[in-house]
């Protein structure tokens, strides 16, 4: 097989035209190998584009078949070569080649023709790519009219959702602020209130996205001026929106720009916060491509913004009137509160009375026989009559202080020296500050001031024993509870109770004065003291006020005016008591105890009558008797001292004018008109002896 091969490869015995190769082998092999792989390709290429012209459907298919007839004729062309070589048959390969060229021609003459139809072609192909560009570009932008649409939906609808959970304003604002960085994919948003101080600044009240100190370093204002007039200052000015399209060009932008490149802002939007015609804010919103705010987004933010606004200003109206319902209520609460406290002080006051009346004349009758008592013993009886007394008197400023929610009572005023009364407050409240703190006083110089006594006392005990309460017990020596007592620059009389306490929150400060409201555990507060405390301090036209830090401690400062200065001719000398005539009394009382003290208190005086209802009084006094002084209680049950009165003006008006009404609390309108319409004087219940003496002794002459 070998030698087969080497004879037909390497001898010339097969070439019967070797001498057109030189009857050189190689040669002539090479033209064989490329002849015969031309003809295979050509070959391959036309069986090729027929097949796919058969399976596939394919622009210009005749063309493709002409074209393939052709590469295959081509390829025959080849092989006659090939075959030429050893059989010299040059009229079946000049057959052959003609054939191809009439093919060639063929192809090129039907090419030739069917140009102008391949450019039209080509034409409508181009139409059609760009119809396809047309197409997708319309498709791109319906979608991103879509995503927009269904974006601008989500955020309406969140929007929608917010404004109706919400209830607090700052909660909205926060919450606004997510919707727009995490519904809408902004970088950032924040809002900012229009301030009305010297600066007009513009203060951030909220913000989400990415800020990253941003917010720190804006110091945005809306004066007129050069920073006033960024977006922010220009929106709250004009009430109109400001777009700033690309935040490295626009020359507005200029003081915040290298600040908001940093942190990737490339454009923004500020949009004025409008109620009522008046802008009263800013929404800041950043997008991290330029331009990224057209008019359908504008138009998508600026109702956004107008809802929030509306948000804003609803949120704030039903503060408003939540804060009126509060205090209509509150009044509600008080009246109930004033009725109660009213009937509680007639019915203590009465019981009061005697027990204080009983006091002073066993105080009187036993220093008449102080003398046939041992020492240590009298000692003992004063001192245990004195405590009883005290008892009493603070008992009757407890039911005093209770009838503050009845009504505002006239008391009597005088010149007051400070130091007496708070040294007064202090030894009542020392039991509680003992165990808690140090106590220092730091007295200065103080004008008197014209107040009631007792009723700043009770200013100065509350105070007192709040900022013990303050404190908690033990480690006396870590703490202080300082009183200081100065003149101010106007002229007031200053004090400052201040104490090393817990101190008061700042969001609970604002209301400490407002009533029932109360840090302290139940039981122990009721919410009552300061504001009892802040309506003693304004009648006497001074004012009240707080400073208190967490965890340093709190300083409360009364502030009242000087007391007017009385000359001598005003407040003339008194006289000498002198003993008048003995009169006769009266006393009407449903109490029986009252009338037997007032007995005890003036008959070493007068002659006193004891009846306990009104209608003998009225029939004593229409059968003829005279009385100089009448003493009646104002609330007794059928007969009221009110109809007495009615029924003496008709009988003897003389002996109507000479009556003095006894009360424990006045806690009915009509008692209040009639008060308020008669002459007569009226004692509050539990009343003073010496007092009472004076004023008969006074009508007796």
């Amino acid at each position: 097989m070998i030698e087969l091969l080497r004879r037909i490869f390497l001898s010339n015995e097969y070439m019967p035209h070797g001498h057109c190769f030189l009857w050189k082998p190689g040669l002539v092999w090479l033209h064989v190998v490329s002849d015969g792989l031309i003809g295979t390709a050509y070959l391959v290429i036309s069986i090729t584009l027929w097949r796919l012209v058969r399976k596939i459907r394919i622009p210009f298919s005749p063309m493709i078949l002409a074209f393939g007839m052709f590469i295959g004729v081509c390829g025959l062309t080849h092989y006659m070569e090939v075959l030429t070589l050893w059989v010299p048959d040059y009229w079946l390969s000049g057959a052959v080649k003609a054939v191809t060229a009439a093919a060639s021609v063929a192809t090129g003459a039907y090419l030739f023709q069917a140009n102008t139809a391949i450019i039209g072609v080509a034409r409508q192909t181009q139409v059609a790519e760009a119809r396809r560009a047309q197409v997708e570009t319309a498709h791109r932008e319906l979608d991103d009219s879509s995503r927009r649409h269904q974006r601008a939906f989500n955020a309406l609808s969140e929007f929608g959702g917010v404004l109706v959970r919400t209830t607090g304003e700052q909660a909205l604002l926060d919450a606004v602020c997510r919707i727009f960085v995490d519904v809408c994919g902004y970088r950032m948003c924040w809002v900012g209130f229009a301030e009305n101080d010297e600066r007009k600044t513009v203060r951030p009240v909220a913000h989400a996205g990415h800020a990253d100190g941003y917010l720190a370093l804006v110091d945005a204002v809306w004066a007129d001026t050069d920073r006033g007039r960024g977006p922010s200052g220009t929106a709250i000015r004009t009430g109109k929106p400001v777009v700033i399209t690309d935040v490295t060009t626009d020359p507005n932008f200029d003081p915040w720009r290298s600040e908001a490149v940093k942190r990737g802002y490339a454009s923004l939007v500020a949009l004025p916060l409008v109620t009522g015609g008046t802008t009263f804010g800013v929404l800041r919103i950043y997008a991290a491509r330029a331009a990224a705010f057209d008019d359908d987004e504008m138009k998508l933010l600026v109702a956004l913004a107008d809802n929030l606004a509306f948000g804003i200003a609803s949120l704030r109206a039903r503060t408003d009137r939540d804060k009126m319902t509060a205090q209509l209520m509150l009044a509600d609460r008080m009246v109930s509160v004033g009725t109660l406290a009213a009937g509680v002080a007639h019915e203590v006051n009465n019981p009061l009375a005697y027990l204080i009346a009983a006091l002073e004349f066993l105080d009187k009758e036993l220093k008449g026989i102080e003398q046939r008592l041992p020492g240590g013993q009298w000692n003992e009886v004063n001192e245990a009559l004195a405590e009883a007394r005290e008892g009493a008197g603070r008992v009757k400023h407890v039911v005093r202080d209770l009838k503050t929610f009845s009504r505002v009572e006239e008391e009597h005023r005088s010149r007051v020296d400070l130091r007496p009364v708070i040294e007064s407050s202090i030894n009542m409240a020392f039991i509680e500050i003992k165990y808690r703190a140090r106590l220092v006083k730091d007295y200065g110089t103080t004008p008197p001031v014209l107040a009631n006594e007792a009723r700043l006392g009770q200013v100065f005990l509350n105070l007192l024993i709040n900022a013990a309460q303050a404190i908690p017990e033990g480690h006396v020596d870590k703490n202080e509870i300082r009183v200081v007592t100065r003149t101010d620059d106007l002229g007031r009389a200053i004090v400052e109770v201040r104490d090393s306490g817990s101190g008061i929150p700042p969001d609970v400060v604002g209301r400490i004065f407002d009533p029932f409201f109360t840090t302290k555990a139940i039981g122990v507060g009721t919410g009552l003291g300061l504001s009892i405390c802040r309506n003693i301090v304004t009648a006497l036209g001074g004012e009240i006020a707080v400073e208190s830090q967490v965890d340093k401690g709190t300083v409360f400062r009364v502030a009242l005016p000087p007391a007017p200065i009385v000359t001598d001719d005003v407040l003339p000398a008194t006289a000498p008591e002198k003993q008048g005539r003995r009169g006769r009394v009266l006393v009407v009382d449903d109490e029986r105890a009252i009338g037997d003290s007032v007995r005890r208190v003036l008959r070493s005086e007068h002659e006193v009558v004891v009846l306990t209802n009104a209608e003998e009084a009225r029939d004593l006094v229409a059968r003829g008797d005279r009385f100089d002084v009448i003493l009646c209680d104002l609330m007794m049950p059928k007969m009221t001292g009110m109809d007495l009165h009615a029924a003496l003006v008709t009988l003897a008006p003389d002996q109507a004018e000479r009556m003095v009404l006894l009360t424990g609390g006045a806690f009915t309108s009509t008692a209040r008109h009639f008060l308020e319409a008669v002459p007569n004087l009226c004692i509050e219940k539990p009343f003073d002896s010496a007092h009472l003496r004076a004023i008969v002794r006074g009508l007796v002459r």
